[in-house]
């Protein structure tokens, strides 16, 4: 202890060598000011630095607040969290959001203080992902835990090495050392009242000094505050996204294992052996909706016959390349019909895939069953809020068939239509998307009369392809979700029986 003592006063021997001949200066210095003749000069001047600075400082934070709105609002991911979360994450993150800004900086004074605030934003997660669960904070296994230690263990460290000044350099007892002097501080901030007390024997600078400090300290204030605010936010955040992450049960495969594994639909439709996941398409629709023409379509088989894939009566699946999109298996239904054990069959196999491609014929007002159909494939994702629901097309099909019936000469202009033709089009467009609870821009017309064995060549399929490119990243999103839940909810006794030899080998030292 008595060795301690001296190095703390060593120390400050030292600043204080340091420090003295600078401090003496002020005094000195007014001293030589008075005695010239320059001291109101001096003030006046100062004065008007200080106060030109200040309002500088306060125009180019003005400056700066609409541009971080704008960067805010060009950057959506920061506040609605990520595309791939399901509804009860994306909760959960609302929720974070809340805690954020309800917070008071100020509050937080002490390491306890800051633990008790990482402790709370972790149960608000865990409540909103788990709500059914009467004590949800320890819903997660011990390898999810490490995964979480090594990940916001990998991302501190750049942040420590590059952002913080000696942050690569300091050891953790120099930083500690550094830590049992912030008492200094409340000395500091003592000895410079008694020194405003003493500099008052000159009031002429003493009353300069203090207009000058109170504009300068109100800045650096208000700087302090939203400094001390946007750290409090961004703590709150990044754990409330670690936290959603291993509630979530994203930590709980591995991405090894993630790209390796196939689901068991996969491994039921595929007839080659599976390499990796593909992106799960689902085709569906009225039976002569044109499914099968569409189908051949996509598969670039434009010139077959349509009884080349004949109306099924199963779920069939057909693997589909094409240069734009990941390995696709696409999943012909059989034509949807009112009866709800075959309609709950349909939402069940929507639920093993990514993307639905919805077709209806244009020609047919009668959509009832459609939008019965698509209603129990939304109320079976609205049942499973830890999955993430696909994103649906719907391709208008036998749009030559429109009025009237023999104008024909492709292509349209759909967006400000001129033709009686292309405004019919049109017409049929909003249409679909009005029965079908759909955005008119996920609505796509084609005519497949060329697959349908007519003289007529295929219209915009190629818009068909273009849709689903736009959609894309909502289906990666549902995709991601699914193979998740896939690999973390598949038991393997060849698993259990790895880990049990292991285990014994562990125990004999081999």
């Amino acid at each position: 202890m008595t060795a301690q003592r001296t190095s703390y006063l060593r120390t400050a021997m030292v600043v204080l060598a340091l420090f003295l001949p600078v401090i003496s200066l002020i005094p000195l210095g007014s001293l030589w000011l008075w005695q010239s003749g320059y001291l109101l000069y001096w003030i006046g001047g100062a004065f008007i630095v200080s106060s030109t600075c200040f309002l500088l400082e306060l125009w180019l934070v003005r400056r700066a607040k609409p541009a971080a709105t704008r960067a805010a609002a060009s950057e959506p991911t920061a506040a609605d969290g990520e595309p791939s979360w399901t509804p009860r994450e994306r909760a959960a993150w609302d929720a974070v959001q809340q805690l954020a800004i309800a917070t008071d900086p100020t509050q937080l004074t002490s390491r306890e203080a800051m633990l008790d605030l990482g402790v709370r934003t972790v149960e608000t997660v865990a409540r909103k992902i788990h709500p059914d669960d009467k004590d949800p904070l320890w819903r997660f296994t011990v390898p999810e835990a490490l995964a979480l230690f090594e990940r916001v263990s990998h991302d501190l460290q750049p942040l420590v090495a590059d952002h913080i000044p000696l942050g690569d350099r300091l050891t953790v007892g120099q930083v500690l050392r550094i830590y049992r002097w912030r008492s200094v501080i409340d000395v500091a901030e003592k000895a410079y009242d008694l020194w405003r007390v003493v500099r008052m024997i000159n009031p002429v600078t003493a009353v300069a000094n203090e207009a000058r400090e109170r504009l300068s300290k109100k800045l650096y204030s208000g700087v302090r505050d939203q400094f001390a605010r946007r750290l409090t936010e961004g703590y709150i955040r990044e754990i409330g996204r670690a936290a959603i992450d291993l509630y979530g049960g994203r930590l709980r495969v591995s991405v090894d294992d993630l790209t390796r594994h196939v689901s068991s639909n996969t491994e039921r439709d595929r007839a080659s052996a599976p390499i990796a996941e593909p992106l799960r398409l689902l085709v569906a629709g009225q039976v002569s909706a044109g499914k099968s023409s569409l189908i051949n379509a996509l598969m670039r088989e434009v010139n077959a016959a349509v009884d080349m894939l004949p109306t099924t009566a199963t779920f069939t699946a057909y693997e589909l390349k094409h240069d734009t999109l990941p390995p696709v298996l696409l999943i012909d239904s059989p034509g949807i019909q009112s009866d709800p054990t075959t309609l709950g069959k349909l939402a069940t196999e929507a639920g093993a895939c990514d993307l639905v491609i919805w077709v209806v014929s244009a020609s047919r007002a009668d959509r009832n069953l459609d939008r019965e159909a698509l209603d129990i494939i939304r109320s079976f994702f609205l049942a499973t809020p830890d999955r993430v629901p696909p994103p649906i097309i719907a391709v208008a099909t036998h749009v030559d068939l429109l009025r009237p019936f023999h104008d024909w000469a492709p292509p349209y202009e759909l967006t400000n239509p001129t033709s009686d033709k292309a405004m019919s089009i049109r017409a049929a467009v909003n249409a679909v998307a009005r029965d079908l609870n759909l955005d008119v821009g996920n609505v796509v017309p084609v005519s497949l009369g060329g697959v349908r064995g007519s003289a007529r060549a295929p219209y915009n399929v190629d818009g068909v392809w273009t849709e689903v490119a736009t959609v894309l990243p909502a289906a990666r999103s549902a995709q991601l979700v699914r193979r998740l839940r896939s690999a973390a909810d598949g038991w393997k006794w060849s698993k259990l029986w790895s880990q049990t030899l292991n285990a014994g080998k562990f125990v004999k030292g081999k």
